[in-house]
């Protein structure tokens, strides 16, 4: 199958491009700069140069394939909501239109923070904005899918936890650097789920979406059940450092103001703050996921246990930031 993928170059689309590849699966990936040109070389893939918020001829190269995998989006918890809008959203927007009435499948790749907030949620949990502008972002651009599903696309959503491991730019480096220094700040008193799936495991489930025979319209929820609380998964990453935890639990309402101190200053300096309220939000809601639909639908289960993907990911951390 000749499939297009967006976000090839970062933690998802890197492991998903080789899955598919060793599933000898044709890839051409959207590169957006000269040094993703070149990790897409890396990966064995043909690059496609372009801009996912820009329309171009990027978009035809979508035309020539079967399938489209949409990974690509701007996460991260600080920054300005037009940028958000523009990747997140407008982005979606664009590829969708390149693919309606033409391939045949259309993976999109979502996220948790589209549910925003603590509680239960299963598959069948809709989006909620929030207020944020990561998860609004993401909410909005599942309405640009599903009205494209509306329209004939056979496209799928897969919302997907809080992801980790080897190349993750966001969010273990961070707690990995603390953890480093012997110390580290639980929000409350640490019995939140963590949510964290290995990237290897997020991308078994996107190829089994990708040549399973699934519906139009059908929401995946990637996440592993067996995920530690947020003070087991710091006890087991301070254990892979052979460090002893030192580890300081902080109210979350003393956390909420300190974010609310940081942002303001990142705001008047124009630098990322330290401490933000999505993160805040994020390591403290209680936030329980329930996916049996998607693993019994798909035949997939995790198969890496957190202590072994936080083995692997801090031997990486060592190699390239430690």
């Amino acid at each position: 199958m000749r499939v297009f993928s967006t976000g090839g170059p970062g933690v998802i689309g890197s492991r998903l491009v080789s899955f598919l590849r060793e599933k000898e699966h044709e890839l051409r990936v959207l590169a957006r700069s000269p040094q993703a040109v070149a990790a897409v070389h890396r990966l064995g893939a043909l690059p496609v140069e372009g801009d996912l918020a820009t329309p171009g001829p990027w978009q035809e190269a979508v035309a020539q394939c079967e399938a489209v995998v949409h990974c690509a989006a701007k996460a991260d918890d600080w920054g300005r909501r037009a940028d958000f809008w523009r990747v997140n959203v407008e982005g979606t927007r664009h590829i969708v239109e390149a693919a309606s009435g033409v391939v045949e499948k259309f993976v999109h790749v979502s996220s948790i923070a589209a549910h925003h907030g603590p509680g239960t949620y299963d598959e069948a949990a809709p989006a909620r904005r929030g207020g944020h502008p990561y998860c609004d972002s993401k909410a909005a651009a599942e309405e640009v899918v599903d009205e494209a599903v509306e329209k004939g696309l056979n496209a799928q959503l897969v919302r997907v936890a809080n992801v980790y491991g080897p190349g993750d730019p966001h969010l273990l480096p961070r707690i990995l650097e603390q953890v480093s220094t012997g110390r580290f700040f639980v929000i409350g008193d640490g019995s939140s789920p963590s949510n964290l799936t290995y990237v290897d495991d997020v991308a078994d489930a996107l190829v089994a979406i990708l040549e399973g025979d699934v519906a139009p319209g059908e929401r995946f929820l990637v996440t592993d059940p067996a995920s530690p609380t947020m003070l087991e998964a710091t006890q087991i990453a301070f254990e892979a450092f052979g460090l002893d935890p030192r580890i300081t639990r902080l109210p979350k309402a003393l956390a909420l103001s300190a974010a609310a101190v940081t942002e303001l200053w990142g705001l008047i300096t124009r630098r990322r703050p330290m401490l933000t309220f999505y993160a805040v939000r994020s390591l403290g809601n209680v936030r329980k996921l329930v996916n049996e639909r998607t693993m019994s639908r798909l035949s997939w289960s995790p198969r890496v246990s957190f202590r072994e993907g936080v083995e692997k990911t801090v031997a990486w951390w060592r190699e390239t930031s430690g």
